[in-house]
């Protein structure tokens, strides 16, 4: 895949994205600028790079981004599991290792795992900063198929294996510093705000920002826990213009909403986010076309039990799952509609109404965050 930068000009103003900032802003140290949203964007996409082999898993070893960088070989990466960001994240990895900004950062704690039996995709890495901070970051989802069961568990399950593992790394990842900083993209950002409200005490009074990146929110008990809202202050929530993944759930948050260069649901993926010197660009509202998908989406989360909601995921990955393959790049159309048809079926008859009022509705008017750009 070949990645074109691309240029919008505003008022005389360049817009550009997180490749264009470390070309722009690498040298500026953050005792000149200090971290900023954009920097938790670029530490929470680069969670996604395939590190094993290079970042130790231990808390005690660390080595810097350059380092890293020598050693990590591209080639080497199974092409099945290679993300459709793969070539943008490795040439996030050169901009970082030829940075100024970043020279000085550890990287440790570089874990991944999949685990069939639990329904659990995990990955972190941990970022000791030059400023005397940690920033600890999760992985979204890798596009393993137990990866998406996972957000699918997410609606009905109080905790899944994934948020349960978030929790135990906060606590084993905390150095001793003064000020730490959780973040990720899509599942990552769940996992993030997760993670803080059950760590340990005394890792917790020293988290101070909490960046969620179009993450999907939580079930109702969550967000009317005391936790929650003793930790909302530091939440920071960015969605872009068509958020499909990031206003799945409740959220008490209110999302920054971030312009974005790309069409429908490509807007998901972070190297399309449109940023101005160290801040995004904001936009006043989601687009039609996102809010239509949104909308239905909800609707359906409302009318199906946790029950429902759980006949349906296992039954929609019992199929997949038969495939005896592992990413959702290796099963194609013929065995996914199979599998989605098996699904509807465990429906109850109401239920399978409701679903197709959705889809139909979907199809009318929400078309435009999959297949061509839509006006606000």
């Amino acid at each position: 895949m070949i990645f074109i930068r691309q240029y919008f000009q505003i008022g005389g103003t360049f817009l550009a994205n997180i490749l264009d900032y470390l070309d722009w802003r690498g040298d500026v140290p953050f005792s000149a600028d200090p971290f900023n949203e954009i920097d938790g964007l670029v530490l929470s996409q680069f969670c996604y790079v395939p590190l094993e082999g290079v970042v130790s898993e231990s808390f005690e070893e660390s080595i810097t981004i350059p380092e890293a960088y020598k050693i990590y070989d591209p080639e080497k990466i199974d092409k099945k599991l290679r993300i459709i960001t793969f070539d943008q994240d490795n040439m996030l990895f050169r901009k970082l290792a030829e940075s100024r900004r970043y020279r000085g950062t550890l990287l440790s704690g570089y874990i991944s795992m999949v685990e069939h039996s639990a329904d659990m995709q995990f990955s972190a890495l941990t970022y000791r900063l030059p400023d005397g901070s940690d920033f600890i970051a999760f992985r979204g989802t890798d596009g393993t198929v137990v990866g998406w069961k996972e957000d699918f568990n997410l609606s009905f399950m109080q905790q899944t294996a994934g948020q349960q593992q978030a929790i135990c790394y906060v606590d084993k990842a905390y150095s001793g510093a003064e000020l730490v900083r959780l973040g990720g993209h899509s599942k990552g950002g769940n996992f993030a705000i997760y993670s803080s409200m059950f760590c340990e005490e005394n890792v917790r009074q020293h988290i101070r920002d909490i960046y969620s990146y179009d993450g999907p929110g939580f079930r109702d008990e969550i967000i009317e826990s005391d936790m929650y809202k003793k930790m909302l202050p530091y939440i920071r929530s960015y969605i872009p213009q068509v958020s499909i993944v990031g206003m799945l759930l409740g959220s008490s948050c209110e999302p920054k909403i971030v312009k974005n260069s790309a069409i429908g649901l490509s807007q998901h993926f972070s190297y399309s986010w449109e940023l101005r010197r160290n801040r995004f660009v904001l936009a006043d509202k989601l687009k039609k076309s996102g809010d239509v998908i949104n909308k239905a989406i909800s609707g359906l989360l409302e009318e199906f039990s946790d029950t429902e909601r759980q006949i349906f995921t296992d039954s929609l990955f019992e199929v997949l799952n038969s495939t005896d393959k592992d990413t959702l790049k290796e099963i194609n159309k013929l065995r996914l509609y199979p599998a989605l048809i098996k699904a509807y079926s465990k429906l109850r008859p109401e239920q399978q109404a409701i679903m197709k009022g959705a889809i139909k509705k979907i199809a009318k008017d929400g078309t435009g965050a999959i297949f061509k750009p839509q006006q606000p």
